[in-house]
């Protein structure tokens, strides 16, 4: 008789743990949602931001800056002094994406990096074209 009120009594703790711990499941889910929702938020909202355009400060550490001022065969002018570009040449636009040296126009910002060993040719270039 004493066994089974024992046995009772314990089914009795199961049942409410049980019920305590469904209430914690959910909780636990809910959150998770809430989490992953913040997360993917976030997410998109650094993706759509004015700073895009605008590249590192560490990346362009020892670049020059100036406009073309003008284009040739196989040398361009850079606010009037003339620079060669090296065959494997990086020429990237304002957002990134590479660039082929045949599309560089006039009156286009630039920031470049030239060679140690020329002083007179270009390994990198970071082109704003005009809009």
């Amino acid at each position: 008789m004493m066994d089974d009120a024992r046995t009772e009594e314990k089914k009795k703790d199961l049942k409410r743990s049980s019920r305590i711990s469904g209430h914690s499941r959910l909780f636990v889910h809910a959150g998770m949602i809430m989490v992953l929702t913040a997360t993917v938020f976030f997410v998109m909202n650094i993706g759509v931001t004015l700073a895009d355009d605008q590249l590192l400060p560490s990346t362009t550490i020892g670049y020059q800056n100036g406009t073309i001022t003008a284009i040739y065969e196989k040398t361009l002018d850079i606010d009037g002094r003339t620079y060669g570009l090296i065959q494997e040449v990086v020429i990237l636009n304002q957002t990134g994406r590479v660039m082929e040296p045949r599309d560089l126009v006039v009156t286009a910002e630039v920031k470049f990096h030239v060679t140690k060993e020329d002083n007179n040719k270009i390994d990198k270039m970071i082109v704003t074209l005009p809009r």
